[in-house]
């Protein structure tokens, strides 16, 4: 039971990274390059932020 709790414990951490990184990055289109904000926009940066986490996961090194 405990092996169940730290997975999905595990998989909380990374939805929740990628939601930082995704909000990071919208911040930094809005901000700095000028882009309008939007759910779309929201919407993407998060998804770009989680297809990192997983490369990163995924990484051999």
């Amino acid at each position: 039971m405990s092996n169940l709790v730290n997975e999905f414990l595990l998989r909380l951490a990374k939805a929740a990274a990628a939601l930082v990184l995704g909000l990071l990055l919208e911040w930094v289109l809005v901000s700095f390059a000028g882009a309008t904000a939007s759910v779309e926009l929201a919407l993407l940066c998060w998804l770009s932020a989680a297809a990192f986490v997983l490369l990163i996961e995924e990484s051999p090194i």
